[in-house]
């Protein structure tokens, strides 16, 4: 799972209007409009996954063309352009959608296959594009061509395709072992944000959702665990769902909402442990920070998950 990257700032300053607009310009098969008293400033980080690509692009000022030429390359793939930005817009003109305002939160379709020109009027403007092949989204694409009017996408598994996107162009991402469990959950998570209906969509809401609100749970878990007051309800809220929901997406992964919880806060407990600039707090002091609040219990927890006491722990360290 190959990470391609391109910066502007690895040219000289005079270099740099040229190499945006021939060497990005190639990786991207597009035209790069540039003024030439402009510096250009293009930074990109390319995923290559099977079937599918992952690019997030910040870019100064400038106009991007795919014309004639750059379509004549047979690529048939469709996109989704996104603004994964808190600031800045561009303005996309593109076959089936139209002119659109891609503001912060918000993106549109893109037909490789059709010419179209997309604008950064800023100087300082972000874009996540996830090109999936046609072949795997099939129907899907189809009636979207075939819409009479483009289709909005949709904003739950928006949120979640956007984050594991943009985790997985980090150079640190941490990835599956197996490439196409990462294309399958993308692509469920895209076939439901682009409004699939059917037997897709459920197969998609059942299987890429599911694991996307596990994973954003799960993330808020580690974040909040030293909260002595977190429970199930508190999760369920800030996550818009219900508690047995929440309660049973856990069991089907094999594991209690209670355990993940109580592991996590172990793990914080034992780290600390390990860490010596603890070493002049008190144990009881380290479990209550970590969310414990009933000492009996934790030391039970502990010994019985690492099979050693917290004190021992702690004296292997000393």
């Amino acid at each position: 799972m190959a990470l391609i990257t391109f910066s502007s700032n690895d040219y000289a300053e005079h270099e740099r209007l040229e190499a945006s607009k021939d060497v990005y310009a190639a990786m991207a098969n597009i035209d790069v409009d540039i003024a030439k008293d402009q510096i250009p400033s293009i930074e990109t980080r390319i995923r290559l996954l099977p079937g599918v690509s992952i690019a997030l692009v910040k870019t100064s000022s400038l106009i991007v063309h795919r014309r004639k030429p750059e379509i004549q390359d047979g690529n048939d793939d469709f996109s989704l352009l996104i603004n994964p930005a808190s600031h800045s817009h561009w303005i996309s003109d593109l076959p089936r959608v139209g002119e659109l305002k891609g503001d912060p939160g918000t993106g549109c379709f893109a037909f490789n296959d059709r010419p179209g020109k997309i604008i950064f009027p800023s100087t300082t403007t972000h874009m996540l594009n996830l090109t999936f092949s046609r072949a795997l989204l099939g129907q899907l694409v189809f009636d979207l061509e075939s819409a009479k009017t483009p289709s909005r996408l949709v904003h739950d598994p928006l949120r979640h395709l956007v984050r594991r996107a943009l985790e997985l162009t980090r150079t640190d991402a941490t990835l599956a072992n197996n490439p196409v469990d990462e294309t399958n959950y993308l692509l469920d998570l895209a076939t439901l944000a682009t409004g699939a209906r059917g037997d897709c969509a459920i197969q998609a809401s059942q299987r890429g959702l599911a694991l996307a609100r596990l994973r954003a749970i799960k993330a808020d878990i580690r974040a909040y665990a030293w909260r002595g007051d977190l429970n199930l309800g508190w999760i369920a809220r800030r996550h818009g769902v219900s508690p047995s929901y929440v309660r049973a997406m856990f069991e089907r992964n094999g594991q209690s909402f209670s355990d993940f919880l109580l592991e996590q806060r172990l793990q914080r407990v034992f780290a600390r442990l390990n860490n010596p600039a603890y070493y002049s707090c008190t144990i009881a002091n380290i479990a209550y920070d970590a969310g414990f609040n009933n000492l009996s219990w934790f030391y039970r927890a502990f010994k019985r998950f690492y099979e050693l006491n917290p004190s021992d722990i702690r004296a292997s360290n000393i």
